[in-house]
């Protein structure tokens, strides 16, 4: 990328996984504050042996980019979702480890001036974890190996900062949407439903109408994350521990599927068929994924995208990705 120009108290950004959904949107926010670094050309991230090499190279540029200014890293990456095998969770984490491991030797001896943030699973740590709503201080229970596996990252990343005294935000997301979900991944209930109305075809659910959730649209996760990365540097600026905070980003707006497809049927004025089916993942979802956030109050304070909003914005893109060609519809028709 293009050289930073700094003043002398910036601080500068990276954000791993800036291709997803969630990181396109945390680097959008972070870049309205301040300087924005990333590498000259994409991770391998399907090559694991590949993929350890460049994350020892990046972080050693990084590192050289930095100098002495303060810095903040977001992880914002994993292609992982409660379906997922072993493998593909087992080499999400990996990367984590090793990205860790690597900072760990060339970035932070060399500047401690930082602060790290961990993007995680509401709804997988809270899946089986009871009477909702769920807060901070619920108890985990993942329902599926993808839970476990955040929280596996969740404890990696709180060892690291123990260890090298760099402040942690752990951000447990809800339900993430917005324009530019990945269409490969099969995943996320609104961006199915606008593909299902687009081929005029009926939508596959495999869990009950009034199932719950909450649904937090990418650009307020952004801003979430870029406020909380704010108020992390200032809390351990203000006190000898180094903070470790663990924080659900959420709408804190529940919805059931029933209430989704509703309103898309007001939105695009066509009618949202159903079909009801079987699933070996459905033992995996929780019927009720209410979501309050009990720490840092003020940071969900601000206005946030309404669901109908939001869910008009997924809409337009996917037509306009449809019209551009970007989307084949007769596929989607199973033709």
């Amino acid at each position: 990328m293009r050289a930073i120009r700094l003043t002398t108290n910036d601080v500068i950004s990276w954000v791993i996984g800036r291709g997803g959904l969630l990181g396109r949107s945390v680097e959008q926010a972070l870049r309205a504050r301040g300087p924005v670094w990333g590498p000259s050309r994409a991770f391998s991230w399907s090559d694991p042996e590949r993929l350890a090499a460049e994350l020892a190279e990046w972080i050693e540029e990084f590192a050289t980019v930095v100098g002495r200014q303060p810095w903040q890293i977001a992880w914002c990456a994993g292609a992982g979702v409660v379906g997922s095998g072993p493998s593909v969770l087992e080499q999400e984490t990996e990367a984590l480890s090793q990205f860790l491991a690597a900072a760990s030797a060339s970035l932070v001896p060399k500047n401690s001036s930082g602060a790290f943030f961990l993007a995680s699973s509401a709804g997988g740590v809270y899946a089986g974890a009871g009477t909702p709503p769920f807060d901070e201080r619920s108890p985990v229970a993942p329902l599926a190996p993808y839970g476990w596996n955040k929280l596996k990252q969740e404890s990696l990343a709180a060892r690291w900062s123990g260890e090298t005294s760099i402040p942690l935000l752990i951000g447990r997301i809800s339900n993430l949407y917005g324009p530019g979900q990945d269409l490969s991944k099969g995943q996320g209930l609104i961006t199915q439903v606008c593909l299902r109305i687009l081929a005029r075809q009926p939508l596959q659910l495999y869990v009950p109408l009034d199932t719950i959730r909450d649904y937090l649209f990418a650009d307020d996760a952004g801003r979430l994350v870029a406020d909380g990365l704010t108020r992390l540097r200032r809390e351990a600026s203000e006190s000898s521990a180094i903070p470790v905070v663990v924080k659900i980003l959420a709408s804190q707006q529940p919805v059931t599927v029933a209430t989704v497809l509703a309103h898309f049927k007001l939105i695009t004025k066509r009618p949202v068929s159903v079909i009801v089916g079987a699933s070996p993942n459905a033992r995996r979802q929780a019927r009720d994924l209410r979501m309050l956030s009990s720490v840092w109050p003020e940071l969900d304070r601000h206005p946030a995208t309404s669901l109908s909003e939001g869910m008009r914005a997924v809409f337009t893109a996917i037509l306009e990705l449809a019209g551009a060609g970007g989307i084949d519809v007769d596929m989607l028709r199973g033709r």
